[in-house]
């Protein structure tokens, strides 16, 4: 399984420096972002919290789907985190394990 990062200049830099192969930047991933979603060989979607508010409707669309994968998981940029009333990462630890933690 794959690991594939959309971000800004900066997320997707330190991620390539972490060994991920496959970056995209937000222009090209804008463009990508449906071919990722059904890419089978793809484990893991790492997006910013920006990118996936760009494309919330994208985003949502594969999570209600029910596919096991990728997973999606948004990070900060480097602008730091946004504001929510809703913890995506809390979200999906959730929805994995069926409880909520705290």
């Amino acid at each position: 399984m794959e690991i594939v990062v959309i971000g800004d200049q900066h997320t997707v830099t330190g991620f390539r420096l972490a060994g991920i192969k496959k970056t995209y930047g937000t222009e090209d991933g804008k463009e990508n972002l449906k071919k990722i979603l059904s890419d089978e060989a793809v484990g893991v979607l790492i997006l910013t919290e920006r990118f996936a508010d760009d494309n919330r409707g994208t985003v949502e669309d594969h999570r209600s789907s029910k596919k096991m994968t990728p997973i999606i998981v948004e990070v900060p940029d480097v602008s730091g985190p946004v504001d929510r009333a809703v913890d995506p990462i809390r979200e999906l630890i959730k929805r994995a394990i069926g409880a909520d933690v705290k």
